[in-house]
């Protein structure tokens, strides 16, 4: 570890495995309320305003501990890049509500706010290569493929069910496929910027994956794994939403909604340890 590191760095108390506890617990009271719960599309329900607080939240730790690291050359650069990047992703979530609820356009994409999510991957993405560069400055090989591998199959499961519809009449013994034709400039334009969204989330999913085995025995390591492993629950999330936009739009009601609050919920976590432990 370098001098820089141990300089800025002391170790801090570690996990808190009472407020794990607690936010678990929460978690799972969200998920099952939000899984049962009927979507109202003309409202700002109470589980999409939890969602949207907790990325709010997320983008306020991640600017006060840039501010914090502001004097390194590398955590500085790497920790201003992620708030930027969930200032953008914050900035796409409260447009893509303004239109869906001022402008009753029911799931608003292609848009605006599409804009700024896809803002915010090249971002955390810089984040979290320039971190684990200056740990690791050349990764193996087995980290090469998974940073590879992981957005080749994303990317192809979202082409398949965005060409093909499949038809099981009579049982799966008798499943078929058909291409899907698009007509308007409109399906085009979303189906290959779904394509885009995925191969950013997934290449941000893998990048992370890299990260956690390259953080483990770091200093931060507690902290970072939190971090991480809610970029990696936000990023999972967008690839499940992008790829079932294949079978419909936007529903509250889907795991996803509990994943992004999960995702905001560990970086906010991972993000206040990294303020004590600096």
């Amino acid at each position: 570890m370098s001098g820089e590191i141990e300089k800025e760095i002391k170790p801090g108390r570690g996990l808190n495995y009472y407020v794990l506890g607690a936010i678990l617990i929460g978690l799972l009271i969200f998920f099952i309320g939000n899984s049962i719960t009927p979507d109202d599309e003309e409202t700002l329900d109470e589980y999409e305003f939890t969602t949207s607080v907790g990325w709010a939240a997320a983008c306020i730790f991640s600017f006060i501990v840039a501010k914090r690291y502001w004097g390194s050359e590398i955590f500085g650069k790497a920790y201003l890049a992620l708030a930027i990047g969930f200032l953008f992703y914050n900035i796409g979530w409260n447009l893509w509500w303004f239109y869906e609820i001022w402008y009753h356009i029911e799931n608003p994409f292609v848009a605006l706010p599409d804009v700024f999510f896809i803002a915010f991957y090249p971002l955390a993405i810089y984040h979290i290569r320039k971190n684990y560069n200056h740990f690791k400055p050349s990764v193996s090989k087995n980290q090469k493929i998974i940073i590879i591998i992981i957005p080749i199959i994303c990317c192809s499961v979202y082409a398949f069910f965005g060409s093909f519809q499949i038809s099981a009449v009579g049982g799966f013994s008798n499943i078929q496929t058909s291409p899907i034709v698009f007509t308007e400039i409109v399906e085009i334009a979303g189906f290959y910027l779904g394509l885009v969204f995925v191969f950013l989330s997934a290449l941000t999913f893998s990048s992370a994956i890299v990260a956690v085995q390259i953080f483990r025995n770091t200093v931060l390591g507690t902290a970072w794994g939190l971090l991480l492993l809610g970029i990696l629950l936000n990023a999972s999330a967008d690839i499940y939403y992008y790829i079932n936009e294949n079978f419909g739009g936007y529903v509250r009601s889907e795991p996803y909604t509990a994943i992004w609050l999960a995702g905001a919920v560990f970086i906010c976590y991972g993000l206040y340890l990294h303020r004590k432990e600096i």
